[in-house]
């Protein structure tokens, strides 16, 4: 049985016919990319009005990482912004916007007080270290 190809024109692959429309020069998976980043552009345009590109600046200056824990992902950053007067704060991952930034209440207070925790254990200063069972 001979499988039928196609090479897409836009990511160069040689693909089967089925991810093809009949008479298609771009694969389904190139067209869905398209449509997704056309979708988002729109979407943040509108929500946050961006101008078209602005995005994609933001995401350079970033160099494409979290701006919040500075790693990178291999999903798109999510736009965090000021819930009390609306600004456009920049790029951050999932976690940090969806989990450490609303658990914190977005409150710088709180999230030094507890980078101080981390870097000065109240109990090594009490009680000096000790060790968690899975370390001894």
């Amino acid at each position: 049985m001979v499988t039928k190809t196609r090479n897409c024109t836009r990511c160069k692959k040689n693909r089967a016919l089925r991810f093809f429309s009949p008479r298609g020069k771009v694969c389904s998976g190139c067209q869905k990319t398209g449509r997704s980043k056309a979708t988002h552009e729109s979407r943040v345009q509108d929500t946050y009005g961006l101008k078209a590109g602005e995005f994609d600046k933001l995401m350079e200056a970033q160099d494409g990482k979290c701006a919040g824990c500075g790693q990178r992902r291999n999903y798109r950053l999510d736009c965090d912004h000021d819930h009390k007067n609306g600004w456009l704060r920049g790029g951050l991952c999932r976690g940090c916007n969806r989990k450490i930034l609303p658990y914190a209440k977005d409150s710088p207070a709180t999230l030094r007080a507890l980078a101080d925790y981390l870097e000065n254990p109240i109990a090594v200063r009490v009680l000096g270290i000790r060790l968690h069972q899975d370390f001894r």
